[in-house]
């Protein structure tokens, strides 16, 4: 009968207590893309939204909109999913 070879146990790790999570409060989305444009795609309605106003201009020019094709807005504000809703 062969005889076995032995085993090698790995030393368990001592584990380092999670850290505590921060949370940071992330700005709502009117806050971020404060831009809208709204244009037909074909035969859909496209909704688009904008960081800045280069954005913006960059994108009309790419694709060539002209101007009583689109609209642009103010993003309006929305609510968040996790706030609590009065009914």
């Amino acid at each position: 009968m062969k005889k076995k070879k032995p085993v090698k146990v790995k030393p368990q790790s001592k584990r380092q207590p999670p850290k505590e999570q921060v949370i940071f409060e992330t700005p709502s989305f009117h806050e971020c893309f404060p831009l809208t444009l709204v244009h037909k795609d074909g035969k859909e309605e496209k909704v688009c939204y904008f960081v800045c106003q280069e954005h913006l201009d960059k994108y009309i020019t790419r694709y060539k909109l002209n101007k009583k094709d689109y609209t642009i807005s103010d993003t309006k504000e929305r609510k968040r999913n996790n706030e609590v809703q009065d009914i």
